[in-house]
């Protein structure tokens, strides 16, 4: 990119200018006009401003349609601004920012209509997006460059809030390995040294600067503006930098806050040079050049935006120096974070950047010269006026409905869902589309096969099998190439799920779909939940699979045994959660799931909670026997199926005795253990084989809210017992917290009890941890008769 010329920077100056004041009136307009009388509407009007000559150079300069940016989430105004003043917001949504309907609080990419690249909200998470971003923009170049040439390939920028850099996502996103490797990422932090609450601790900016280092990125420092360096290279000017240097972020905030005059004499009681270094200048000038920080300085952000997007072989950071509520009355003030304009203050900066009544949210008219800077450089860099902010997508091949597999033995979940994957990687127009991702959990996770046919993508040039080399023979042949299709991490659920969020968005962003899968150990669910929220909220659509899970992981202790999982599941929009019990329900559901994922009308994420529990095939293959495939694979898909059924024998009495069982996963062969056990009291069982208690609830509920509105939907869970059937009472049972099941009888009405873990686990073999829970098949049993009676 060429260095900017004096016009560039004039222009640039006019447009940050209009950025300013468009930004901070959306915030004012929401709270003091549009809402007048409502409750405090907010908004962060200082964040904003702190990142205004950032942006702006940013997007009126350097950005191409291949690049991607995320957006620190309280500077979501300026971005708004920004697409107004470049022709892809229309003007009206300036005035609905943070109403129904209108303009989000947060850059959100489902909810705004101008563009937003990645979800930002949750700090830290957005930060990160773009590292995941740039691996899956080389994955797509790497497996699909010469099948599909896509323009979306470029850079990866985040725009990073320094506050934000104390999440611990954001050091397990950098320690990976993979990151130092990448090119084309940059990080712009807006090091203002406030966060919500106060003035950051000293030191902080260094040992950022050398984590970077160390982590392989490359590092521009963007302290002072131009004003300020010509003044350091007058004589005893290195002395003024020394001490502005040395100050500590407390006291540069609190002298932010006083005039030129407070400043030029508390610099001259530390060096009595700077009074004759500073005297020249009025004390106005005094306090501007006190501010005159590299962050709010165009030629020196153009400088540094140059500097940037040269470096092609490693990743950049720019600490961007700026001050919080730059250009407002309150810059600089440590509680100015949720702080409002006045109208009083609203009207000044109005007059100040010559913003005429009634003209509030406009732009340039089309024939102004600023107007014309914008459509030159925006033409100059690949925009077009019908050019579309997302990129085009490549087609998937179809996807079987089954895989003709037949299941035999005692097996466990984990391991059927081993043998899909292999017979996937067999498929040839299908297998190139599969990525799977794991955090150091690939081999216990049952992954290997599919490792070894797919291998392990890597950039690493220095990648090689020394025991292959040296004849050493392994299960897995642990194959590194750019051509490799499952994704290694290291021990960081957080980036497992930032990572497959982004890869459930490839179509979106690089114009390639792929079929994602991550694999992980389930309790470890809840560690990356915010991560696992973030992809659901940005639209990605990915594969999740927990395992092992539950208290039958008995040996590993309560510190693996995941109970909780199981409402996570049924409560997060955006993904179907599923518990099979069954090799062929395995095969089944994940075909069926990696279908959704590119289903324009119902495509969803899914997450399948599975089993190292072996389970004999033998009574569902029975059942195959005597019922249609298709019938009982699209029962099985909407949630649960009648395994075993009673009604057929002589003395069965419902309201007398018989009971109803829903159980699932790997609760299955117990529930069977106790109907069996019943019959031989004279009760009568029948068991129901609930493969998602998520697709059911959701169903029946949508179903009540169409009934509501006058139809008469029937939902599958009303139609697996008989009007008949529900009086009689219900048993559930889980290997995870009762509730989840609970909720189904609730939606039926039904007398029940709710069997489950509830308490934290510990070691001891299967059998022993069930009696602890009552979920055994005598615990079953006792229910059953106590609801009898």
């Amino acid at each position: 990119m060429e260095r900017g010329s004096a016009y560039d920077v004039e222009m640039l100056e006019r447009i940050q200018r209009r950025v300013l004041w468009l930004s901070i009136y959306m915030v004012h307009y929401a709270n003091f006009v549009r809402e007048a009388s409502a409750s405090k509407v907010g908004g962060h009007q200082a964040s904003s401003s702190s990142v205004v000559t950032l942006l702006t150079a940013l997007y009126f300069r350097y950005l191409r349609p291949g690049d991607l940016v995320s957006i620190k989430p309280h500077a979501s105004p300026v971005f708004h601004a920004i697409q107004f003043l470049r022709g892809l917001l229309p003007k009206e949504k300036l005035a609905a920012f943070r109403q129904f309907g209108g303009l989000q609080a947060y850059p959100s990419r489902t909810k705004d209509v101008d563009g937003v690249d990645f979800s930002t909200g949750s700090v830290g998470l957005g930060a990160v997006a773009p590292i995941f971003g740039a691996l899956v923009r080389d994955y797509v170049a790497d497996h699909f460059g010469n099948r599909h040439p896509n323009p979306r390939l470029g850079w990866q920028i985040a725009l990073v809030g320094d506050a934000e850099l104390d999440e611990g996502n954001v050091w397990e996103a950098l320690g990976e390995e993979f990151t130092r490797r990448l090119s084309s990422v940059l990080w712009v932090i807006d090091l203002n040294r406030q966060s919500l609450d106060r003035v950051i601790p000293d030191g902080r900016a260094q040992r950022l600067r050398e984590t970077f280092r160390t982590n392989g990125w490359e590092v521009i420092d963007l302290k002072y503006g131009k004003r300020l360096e010509a003044v350091f290279r007058r004589p005893n000017g290195m002395r003024l930098r020394a001490l502005i240097d040395e100050m500590s972020n407390e006291e540069y905030q609190s002298l932010l806050l006083k005039e030129g005059e407070v400043i030029r004499a508390r610099l001259a009681s530390r060096d009595p040079a700077m009074a004759e270094l500073l005297a020249p200048y009025s004390p106005a000038e005094c306090k501007e050049l006190f501010a005159n920080l590299g962050g709010h300085d165009l030629e020196s952000v153009l400088e540094a935006y140059d500097r940037a997007f040269a470096i092609e072989d490693r990743p950049v950071v720019i600490f961007a120096y700026t001050i919080k509520g730059w250009g407002l009355p309150i810059a600089g003030n440590p509680a100015n974070h949720a702080r409002l304009l006045r109208p009083a203050e609203i009207a000044h900066l109005q007059q100040e950047l010559a913003i005429s009544p009634g003209e509030e949210f406009s732009g340039y008219a089309s024939d102004s010269e600023e107007a014309r800077y914008i459509r030159e450089t925006m033409e100059a860099r690949g925009w077009h006026n019908d050019q579309g902010i997302r990129a085009p997508q490549a087609k998937l091949p179809e996807i079987p409905s089954s895989l003709g597999l037949r299941y035999s033995g005692a097996i466990s979940t984990q391991s059927a869902m081993g043998s899909v994957l292999v017979n996937l990687a067999r498929i040839p127009e299908l297998a190139p589309y599969l990525v799977t991702a794991s955090p150091d959990v690939a081999m216990s996770t049952n992954l290997g096969g599919w490792i070894h046919r797919a291998g392990i993508y890597s950039r690493r040039p220095d990648a090689k099998n020394y025991f292959k080399e040296l004849g050493i023979a392994l299960l897995i042949d642990w194959k590194e190439s750019p051509r490799g299709q499952h994704i290694e991490l290291g021990i960081s659920e957080n980036n497992l799920f930032m990572l497959l969020s982004i890869l459930g968005l490839s179509a979106n962003l690089y114009g390639q779909p792929l079929l994602p899968i991550g694999t992980v150990y389930d309790p470890f669910v809840c560690r990356a939940l915010d991560a696992f929220i973030y992809g659901l909220y940005s639209g990605s659509r990915f594969i999740v699979l927990g395992t092992p899970s539950g208290v039958s992981l008995s040996y590993e202790g309560g510190a693996h045994q995941s109970t909780i999982t199981p409402g996570i599941g049924v409560q997060l929009p955006g993904v179907a959660s599923y518990e099979p019990a069954f090799g062929q329900e395995v095969e089944w559901i994940l075909l069926d799931a990696l279908r959704k994922l590119h289903d324009p009308e119902g495509g969803r994420s899914a997450y399948l909670r599975l089993s190292t529990k072996p389970v004999d095939q033998g009574i569902f293959n029975s059942l195959l026997e005597q019922r249609s495939e298709d019938e009982l694979r699209e029962q099985i898909l909407r949630g649960a199926y009648r395994l075993i059924d009673r009604s057929a024998e002589r003395d069965y009495s419902v309201g007398d005795n018989v009971v109803h069982i829903f159980g699932t996963g790997a609760m299955i062969p117990e529930a069977v253990a106790a109907t069996e056990a019943l019959k031989h009291e004279g009760i009568f069982a029948n068991v129901f084989v609930i493969t998602s208690a998520d697709v059911l609830f959701h169903e029946h509920l949508a179903a009540a809210q169409a009934r509501a509105a006058g139809g008469n939907a029937a939902p599958w869970l009303a139609r697996l017992l008989t009007r008949d059937e529900r009086s009689a009472p219900l048993v559930t049972v889980h290997d995870g917290h009762p509730l989840t099941l609970a909720a189904l009888g609730g939606a039926l009405s039904m007398r029940m009890a709710n069997l489950g873990a509830t308490t934290f686990g510990q070691t001891g073999s299967p059998e022993a941890l069930y009696r602890v829970n009552r979920i055994a098949p005598a615990d079953i049993a006792a229910a059953a008769r106590t609801l009898l009676d």
